[in-house]
């Protein structure tokens, strides 16, 4: 019988602590520091860094819609770690 009483208490003390841990504060996320242009896209105008992408083809992609669209005039499709990612910089 002491068995039924307790369980149920056990239980409450278990959602009540588990919804004290999960409004404790989150300990503060480190600032990300924006990206700074290369010398290449610094000499080519193009200082507005737009995103990576995970081939050239895509890069390049992205860059040609938004020339076509009208968001910027010109692009350049930088390599990024070990040619793996590519990076998009626009001139505006």
């Amino acid at each position: 019988m002491r068995v039924r009483n307790v369980l149920p208490a056990l239980a409450a003390l278990a959602v009540t602590g588990l919804g004290l841990v999960g409004a404790a504060p989150a300990a503060a996320a480190p600032t990300a520091v924006p990206a700074q242009p290369s010398v290449t896209q610094q000499a080519l105008g193009h200082d507005v860094y737009r995103g990576w992408y995970m081939s050239k083809g895509g890069c390049e992609e992205a860059g040609n819609a938004g020339v076509t669209r009208g968001h910027w005039d010109n692009f350049s499709c930088a390599p990024g770690r070990g040619e793996i990612l590519w990076h998009l910089w626009t001139n505006r």
